[in-house]
């Protein structure tokens, strides 16, 4: 299956919620596909002519694992009993949708890191490292799609 590629802009955001920190052992058994399931089902709760898309930002910052927040855009007292902010500056990002008869998530990031280079590009991991967004009702990467990104200068 052919992916492409392009760039996009961020603005400057405020994003609202839960920050999970774990391994990769953790994160492969399904911890991470578990938070987005119980905070898509509390934002339906909260919020439920609400269609926004979720966004999980990432920090490889470990060597066994990493640290992603998963929340939403501006803040949001209703979804999170305690909710965590990173306040992130206007970014540019590659992306690409990675759609689930695609091949794996993390191949379509290499082939996306790759694109990078190629165009003469540099990952700016200043910020962060990844950012995903999932549309309202994502179930997991083999039967939803979701946008990839990498920020880059």
């Amino acid at each position: 299956m052919v992916i492409s590629f392009e760039i996009t802009e961020r603005p400057a955001q405020r994003i609202t919620g839960h920050l999970w920190e774990g391994t990769f052992v953790e994160a492969a058994d399904g911890a991470v596909r578990r938070l987005i399931a119980e905070t898509q089902e509390r934002r339906r709760r909260a919020y439920p002519h609400d269609h926004s898309a979720l966004i999980g930002l990432s920090w490889n910052d470990r060597s066994d694992g990493f640290r992603y927040l998963i929340g939403y855009v501006g803040e949001d007292d209703g979804t999170f009993t305690q909710p965590q902010h990173v306040d992130l500056p206007a970014m540019r990002l590659a992306t690409t949708i990675h759609r689930p008869e695609s091949s794996d998530v993390f191949v379509d990031y290499r082939k996306m890191f790759d694109w990078i280079a190629a165009e003469g590009h540099v990952v700016d991991t200043t910020h962060l490292h990844y950012r995903e967004e999932y549309e309202a009702g994502f179930v997991s990467p083999s039967t939803s799609s979701l946008r990839l990104m990498v920020p880059i200068r």
